[in-house]
């Protein structure tokens, strides 16, 4: 199946929208932590490929980097809690490969080589699209949701259409906000390659700008749940694929995980995540 009020909201992707565009107005039994603090930039993964035993960072659990803080695939919630479509997909897949999850949060640029690395996560999830240039360094699961890019502004940002945006947007005068290492960025810097295009980790690092590029299901969410005054102004189709990003060397773990996606999509399990994320 082939498918990327501030307080409340600050520990979610919806936060950095909020401070780019200014004025815009159940937990898993899983273990998590900040980056970091789960495993050792110096453990050393011995690749098994084709066994029936997965090289894993740690023995029986499966360490999963993600970036929470792009609502609704991945974000905590006001208790701390990390929820989300993804991170109820990949709890998932774990129940069927009989592993444990732990999820380790960090800055979305730094998941894919994390992954490379063997040493700090064996998987990736955050809405990750599978593109060439990543798989360079990861090897992907089968893609489990398509997404497109969307464009939004503030309501009273009249100035912005979705007739003129091209015009208005390629220019020097405009700024536009991005997740730093994402495909928006890439989006962004080849159809307004005029603007000013500024990049953001976390909530903390955003700034104001004329417009934020992101993907179609989380503006279309934040929009109408989170930010009455904004606004997607053009929804733009780019078939981006979602997959999981996995280590190279662990063409077993691979196998599992295409597997349990499968399962997990002919069972109903996915459309369920989907009603209750509100993803369509």
């Amino acid at each position: 199946m082939k498918l990327k009020k501030l307080g409340a909201f600050a520990a979610t992707g919806a936060m950095a929208l909020a401070l780019a565009l200014t004025g815009c107005g159940s937990s898993n039994a899983t273990s998590g932590s900040d980056a970091g603090s789960s495993s050792s930039d110096d453990a050393k993964v011995e690749k098994v490929d084709g066994s029936k035993e997965y090289a894993l960072v740690k023995d029986g659990t499966l360490t999963v980097g993600t970036s929470a803080e792009y609502a609704p695939f991945e974000y905590k919630d006001d208790n701390g809690d990390y929820q989300g479509f993804d991170l109820e997909l990949i709890k998932a897949i774990g129940d069927k490969l009989g592993l444990d999850v732990e999820y380790v949060n960090n800055d979305f640029d730094t998941l894919v080589p994390g992954v490379a690395s063997g040493a700090k996560y064996d998987v990736s999830i955050a809405a990750i699209t599978d593109t060439p240039e990543r798989e360079k360094e990861v090897t992907f699961s089968d893609s489990y949701y398509m997404d497109d890019q969307a464009i939004v502004t503030k309501v009273d940002n009249t100035d912005i259409t979705a007739d003129n945006y091209s015009e208005k947007l390629n220019n020097a005068d405009a700024t536009i906000i991005v997740q730093s290492g994402s495909t928006a960025e890439s989006f962004a810097q080849e159809n307004f390659p005029k603007a000013k295009i500024v990049p953001y980790k976390d909530a903390t690092e955003s700034d104001k700008g004329d417009a934020v590029v992101t993907n179609r299901s989380v503006a279309s969410q934040l929009t109408a749940e989170q930010f009455s005054t904004c606004q997607t102004i053009k929804q733009i189709s780019t078939g981006e694929e979602y997959a999981i990003a996995i280590n190279q060397g662990n063409t077993k773990l691979k196998d599992d995980i295409n597997q349990a996606i499968k399962d997990l999509t002919d069972d109903g399990t996915v459309d369920a995540l989907m009603a209750k994320y509100n993803i369509k």
